[in-house]
C-alpha cells in the first residue's frame, strides 16, 4: 500500500515539473522563433545599412588622394564585402567606372549598365548616391546598390521548415522536461520516503544525499532531527520506565502501609478486647473474675506487651525514616554478645533451651552499640524462642585476619523454614505461625528491626538453613 502510495506521489510531482519544464521549454522556443522571424530582417537591414554606409565613408575620405584608377581596387574590395554594385557616374548620368566593366571610355557600353542598375533598383534594397572627389577628376557621384533580398529568402526558408524545427524543439524539450523532472525529484522522492518512516518513529536509517546543495542541506537537517527525536524518545522512554516504577513502588508502600495499619489494629485490638473482658467481669464480679489480684495482673501483662508493641512501631519509624542519630564508635562486641546472652539465658532455661558460647574476648568493631544491641537481641531471642523445647543454640564469634572482618553467627537447632519464607521473616508483622497468637510468637517486627538496623550501620548479613537448624550470620569488617 506504501508503495502504491509514493508511486502516486512520484507520479504527481514527476508530472508536474515534467509539464511545467515542458512549458517552459516550448514558450522559449516559440519566442525565439518569433523573434528571428519578425525582427532578424529588421536588424539585419538595419545592420546592413550600417555597414554599407560606412564603407562608401571611407572610399569617400581615401578618394581625395587617389585617382580614379587608383581607387579601383578599394572599389572592387567594397563591392565584393558587401555583395552591392557600385559605380562612378558623372552630373549628365554617364557611368564611368562599375566593377563589371573596365576603364575603356566606351560610353555607349556604360549607359547600358547604368540603365541596367538603375531597372535592378527595387523597393527592399538599398540604393544611394553621394559625390566623391579623385586627384583628376571633379564633380563625381558614388552609387551603391544592394539588394536585401537574402535575409528574405531565409524568412521564408526559416516559415518552410517550421515544422521540422517544431519537430526537433518538441522532442528535445520534452525529452529535456522528463530528464530533468527526473533527476530533480528522485532526491525529493527518496528524502520523502525516508520523512515517512521518521513519522512513523522509524529512525533506523538516515538520509544520504550528496548534492552539495540544499537537498543535502535538507536531508542533514531531517537527520538531526530524528537524532534528537530518538533521544527525546529514549529519554521519555526512560522517564516513563521510571515513572511506572516509582507509581509501583508507591503502590507497594500503599499495599504496605494499608497491612500495617491493619495488622496494628488486629495485635492492639486483639489485647484491648481480652483486658474489656477481665476489667467487665472484674466490675460486675462473674464468676472467676472475683479474683481481681489474679486478673489484674494479667492486665498488666497484657499492657506491658501492648508497651513493647507501640515501642518497636516506635523503632521501626525511626529506622525507616532515618530521624534517629547514629553515634559511630569503637564496640567491644565480645562484652556486648556476653552482656545479651545473661540476660537471656532464665528466659532459656524456662524452655530447656540450652545456649553455647564460643565468644572470644576482647574483639571489637566499629559501629552503634545501642543499635547493634537492640539488633542482637532480638536475633538471640528469636532463636531462643523458636527453638523446640530441649534444643541448644550456639552463639560463635570468630576473627578472620586474611579477610580482614569478625563474624558472628547464631544457629538454633531442631528448627527448619522454607526457603520461600526466610526473606519474609524480614517484613513487618510477618509471621511463620499464621493465627498470630502471642502465646506462641512475638508481633513479626523483630526481624524488620534487625534488617534496618543493618541497613543504616551498612552490615552484611544472611539467613538460611543449615544442616540441623538455622544460622544467622553477620560480618563486620575488622577495625585496623
Amino acid at each position: 500500500m506504501n508503495r502504491i502510495v509514493n508511486f502516486m506521489k512520484m507520479k504527481k510531482i514527476t508530472y508536474k515539473l515534467f509539464m511545467i519544464t515542458s512549458l517552459i521549454l516550448l514558450s522559449f522556443a516559440v519566442l525565439i522563433y518569433l523573434t528571428l522571424y519578425f525582427f532578424l530582417p529588421t536588424f539585419y537591414e538595419q545592420y546592413k545599412t550600417n555597414q554599407l554606409q560606412s564603407g562608401i565613408a571611407e572610399i569617400i575620405d581615401k578618394s581625395k588622394s587617389l585617382t580614379v584608377r587608383e581607387a579601383k581596387e578599394l572599389l572592387d574590395e567594397y563591392s565584393k564585402e558587401n555583395n552591392a554594385i557600385i559605380y562612378l557616374q558623372e552630373k549628365n548620368g554617364n557611368i564611368i567606372y562599375s566593377p563589371s566593366f573596365n576603364f575603356q571610355g566606351n560610353t555607349q557600353s556604360s549607359i547600358i549598365t547604368g540603365k541596367t542598375s538603375q531597372n535592378e533598383e527595387t523597393v527592399n534594397a538599398y540604393n544611394h548616391s553621394l559625390p566623391i572627389q579623385f586627384l583628376n577628376e571633379r564633380n563625381l557621384m558614388v552609387t551603391v546598390f544592394a539588394t536585401f533580398q537574402p535575409i528574405d529568402e531565409a524568412s521564408q526558408v526559416l516559415v518552410r521548415f517550421l515544422p521540422y524545427i517544431s519537430i526537433i524543439v518538441v522532442c528535445i524539450g520534452l525529452g529535456s522536461a522528463y530528464l530533468y523532472s527526473r533527476f530533480i525529484t528522485k532526491p525529493l522522492l527518496y528524502i520523502n520516503e525516508r520523512a515517512q518512516k521518521m513519522a512513523n518513529l522509524d529512525f533506523s536509517e538516515n538520509i544520504v544525499v550528496r548534492s552539495n546543495d540544499e537537498l543535502e542541506e535538507l536531508s542533514n537537517s531531517l537527520n538531526e532531527m530524528s537524532n534528537n527525536l530518538q533521544k527525546t524518545m529514549d529519554d521519555l522512554r526512560i522517564a516513563n520506565e521510571q515513572l511506572k516504577d516509582d507509581i509501583e513502588r508507591e503502590r507497594k508502600i500503599e499495599t504496605k502501609r494499608r497491612e500495617f495499619f491493619a495488622t496494628v489494629a488486629h495485635e492492639l485490638k486483639t489485647p484491648l478486647t481480652v483486658m474489656k473482658g477481665y476489667i467487665e467481669g472484674m466490675i460486675y464480679k462473674i464468676g472467676p473474675y472475683e479474683n481481681r489480684d489474679f486478673y489484674l495482673e494479667k492486665n498488666h501483662k497484657i499492657i506491658e506487651g501492648m508497651d513493647q508493641l507501640v515501642r518497636e512501631i516506635l523503632s521501626m519509624s525511626k529506622l525507616e525514616q532515618n530521624i534517629f542519630k547514629i553515634q559511630m564508635k569503637e564496640t567491644n562486641l565480645s562484652n556486648l554478645i556476653e552482656t545479651i546472652t545473661k540476660d537471656l539465658v532464665f528466659f532459656a532455661s524456662q524452655k530447656e533451651i540450652t545456649v553455647i558460647n564460643k565468644i572470644p574476648p576482647n574483639l571489637y568493631v566499629f559501629s552503634d552499640n545501642d543499635l547493634l544491641e537492640k539488633a542482637f537481641k532480638n536475633i538471640i531471642h528469636n532463636a531462643i524462642m523458636y527453638s523446640p523445647q530441649g534444643e541448644t543454640v550456639y552463639l560463635e564469634l570468630t576473627e578472620d585476619s586474611k579477610e580482614n572482618q569478625i563474624q558472628i553467627q547464631v544457629v538454633n537447632t531442631g528448627v527448619h523454614i522454607k526457603a520461600e519464607e526466610l526473606q519474609q521473616l524480614f517484613q513487618p508483622f510477618y509471621r511463620l505461625e499464621k493465627s498470630r497468637n502471642r502465646n506462641t510468637g512475638g508481633s513479626g517486627l523483630g526481624l524488620y528491626i534487625v534488617k534496618q538496623i543493618f541497613i543504616s550501620l551498612s552490615i552484611n548479613y544472611s539467613f538460611n538453613n543449615v544442616e540441623n537448624g538455622i544460622r544467622f550470620l553477620v560480618t563486620f569488617p575488622q577495625i585496623k
